[in-house]
């Protein structure tokens, strides 16, 4: 929502995933994330300002305020974390094996910190084996489920598609054109234990797995969590390094504990990711599609 002094955030609870995230909170992440963009954007511009979470105690859906300040600004323009921010993608492709140095991951976990947010690295191989089983039995159980296929189905478009966002082939590894095929094939059939088998590798193969991980589970935690990755997802683009997702072990409920003890035990894991870099000759794949500016403003 854009006002004269500030720019709201807000959650479009129309589209909800109401099988994978029931109650919202990969929506109010995912929502925190693009808030913390903004506001980083805000300061590479060499700008002044602040972002307020929930600022709207009786309207929980304003995830957070980004205000531009009045005070003048005497910054410089960061292009680093500009392009940063131009170019980051989520990268679901194998990794090559060239290990993350171990200062990199110091400043990742620092990055996470202030937001009251702990990234927990590990690329020991006992720890990797027990997080690859759990994102298998996660695959199967969700892929069993007519309706989260249904709902994972529906989100699939090619990128040449008039809806302008959702998930497209190329993403996946496979060509835009068979986008819908594929989703087809992902509604009608159970392919869970297809879906386990390419995820288990890419989860072993990966030099670093990292979970997001808070000492509660409320709302002011997701958007911290969402903040949180989007300073992290920065520096690791600056760094060359990419990332992809491995939430099924969070949303599936009986399988979130068995990750929190084989990775933070007493936390709460919000995210779980893989991290690393290219295979030498491979590109990154294109930008997800988004839906057009004005589709996505309000004015106040």
């Amino acid at each position: 929502m854009l006002a004269n002094s500030h720019v709201d955030i807000v959650a479009d609870e129309s589209r909800a995933l109401e099988r994978v995230d029931p109650h919202g909170r990969e929506l109010t992440i995912s929502c925190a994330c693009a808030a913390e963009t903004m506001y980083a954007a805000l300061r590479a511009f060499g700008l002044t300002g602040s972002l307020i979470p929930l600022p709207v105690p009786q309207a929980p859906d304003v995830i957070a305020r980004v205000t531009l300040s009045d005070v003048p600004s005497k910054g410089i323009e960061d292009y680093e974390t500009l392009e940063a921010i131009a170019s980051r993608r989520t990268v679901r492709l194998p990794y090559a094996d060239t290990p993350i140095p171990h200062d990199v991951q110091t400043l990742l976990v620092e990055t996470a910190r202030p937001f009251g947010v702990e990234l927990t690295l590990q690329d020991n191989t006992a720890v990797k084996d027990g997080v690859a089983a759990l994102v298998a039995d996660a695959d199967r159980i969700q892929f069993a489920d007519p309706a989260f296929r249904a709902e994972f189905a529906s989100w699939m478009h090619p990128l040449t598609s008039p809806s302008g966002d959702g998930l497209a082939g190329p993403g996946f590894g496979f060509p835009d054109w068979a986008t819908r095929a594929a989703a087809s094939l992902f509604r009608m059939f159970d392919l869970g234990s297809a879906v386990a088998r390419m995820d288990k590798p890419n989860v072993l193969g990966a030099p670093l797995l990292g979970v997001f991980s808070t000492t509660g589970d409320t709302r002011a935690e997701w958007v911290a969590t969402g903040r949180a990755l989007a300073a992290v997802l920065h520096q690791l683009t600056m760094r060359r390094i990419v990332n992809a997702f491995l939430n099924q072990p969070i949303e599936v409920t009986t399988i979130r504990p068995k990750l929190a003890e084989l990775t933070v035990p007493g936390r709460t894991p919000q995210l779980l990711c893989r991290f690393g870099y290219l295979k030498e000759g491979v590109a990154l794949p294109p930008h997800s599609a988004r839906r057009p500016f004005n589709d996505v403003i309000i004015a106040a």
